[in-house]
């Protein structure tokens, strides 16, 4: 008898120990890096940020994302307020790389691709990193879609200052593939937030109005939004249905209402001659990608029978990068979106610092009347 309750205690043990849950990382870079960090009990974290742990004295930050996963490590080099006023793709990155860059044996893979990034110290070193903390102070300058220069200075004196490529691949420590990875899997778990809309300032007389915005790439590729009503004394709405349907359809696509409902099958080309695929609502997306930091322009290239076919460049300027949504709406859609769906597909991750101009063919838009 005392043999079985043994036998039983061992089994209940074992099962315990097998149903622990392991630390769940965001990319297999991460995982790496808290190892050679030697961070410990990364799986008892609940979401949130953790600023308990260390590194050779310096203090290290992991945030833990609502799907239990660790999503950054780095040394801790900005104060939380800072990130919340201006919050930087920069920030992360630069956390995480100096820990690397300390932590990550030079002869080890991960190490050997460190070296091949193109990250540069005009003062210090990744050591300097060490004897940095919250209180220094952070100057950051950039020029859009392109590059990085950064510092920290402590009593007036600069002790370290680095410059990089605005290559998202190089921000998120993430290859073309995993970031493909990561936006369909992240998209399909996705919950758009209910969110005010900031109204422009309309004209107190007419009965049409365009708020300006700018373009990208080319002057047929805008982000205009287009306002209407019946006369002076009625209010102001986006334009919308067939009857105007080129500003209808820039409208949809760059101010989606969230009653709108239109639905679109979205296909991704993948790396390697592979596709995914999801089915999604157009104002998900568009959240998504307005989430990440993007500015959504928009290019109508024609119709073909009842199908208008469209572009939607979603452009980082802070990341170095844009998604290119190519979407085919039908005609009815215009009047009752909901009712039907869009196909579209999505090209992710472009960097904008090497991009063909096969890819983006500005030729082909058409001015919007």
């Amino acid at each position: 008898m005392l043999r079985q309750f043994f036998i039983a205690v061992s089994v209940a043990l074992a099962i315990g120990i097998g149903e622990a849950r392991a630390a769940t990382f965001s990319s297999e870079r991460l995982e790496r890096l808290a190892a050679y960090a030697g961070l410990q009990r990364l799986d008892t974290l609940r979401p949130g940020v953790h600023d308990g742990y260390r590194y050779k004295q310096h203090r290290v930050t992991v945030r833990v994302n609502k799907w239990n996963e660790i999503e950054h490590i780095g040394l801790l080099l900005f104060p939380r307020q800072l990130r919340e006023i201006n919050p930087l793709p920069v920030h992360d990155f630069l956390e995480r790389y100096l820990l690397a860059a300390n932590a990550v044996p030079a002869n080890s893979e991960y190490g050997m691709k460190m070296s091949w990034e193109k990250v540069y110290f005009a003062v210090g070193n990744a050591r300097t990193a060490l004897s940095i903390d919250t209180t220094a102070m952070f100057t950051e300058n950039h020029v859009d879609l392109h590059v990085y220069k950064v510092s920290w200075s402590v009593a007036d004196r600069k002790v370290l200052e680095m410059s990089f490529q605005m290559d998202y691949q190089l921000l998120t420590g993430l290859n073309a593939i995993e970031l493909e990875q990561r936006l369909f899997r992240n998209l399909r778990r996705y919950e758009p937030q209910s969110r005010g809309t900031d109204m422009p300032v309309l004209p107190v007389k007419g009965t049409d109005y365009t708020v300006k915005g700018n373009y990208f790439i080319s002057p047929a590729v805008r982000n205009d939004l287009y306002y209407k009503r019946k006369s002076d004394r009625d209010g102001w709405s986006l334009v919308s249905g067939s009857r105007m349907a080129t500003r209808a359809l820039s409208n949809m696509m760059l101010r989606p209402e969230s009653g709108n409902g239109l639905e679109m099958r979205l296909k991704l080309d993948k790396y390697g001659l592979r596709t995914d695929s999801a089915t999604v609502r157009y104002s998900a997306l568009w959240q998504f990608c307005k989430d990440e930091g993007c500015t959504p322009y928009f290019g109508m290239k024609g119709k073909a029978g009842d199908m208008y076919r469209c572009t939607v460049f979603m452009v980082n300027r802070l990341g170095g990068y844009l998604h290119l949504l190519s979407v085919d709406i039908p005609g009815q859609a215009l009047d009752d979106p909901a009712k039907y769906t869009a196909g579209a597909r999505i090209y992710c991750y472009i960097p904008l610092h090497n991009v063909s101009d096969k890819v983006l063919n500005v030729a082909e838009f058409e001015p919007i009347k």
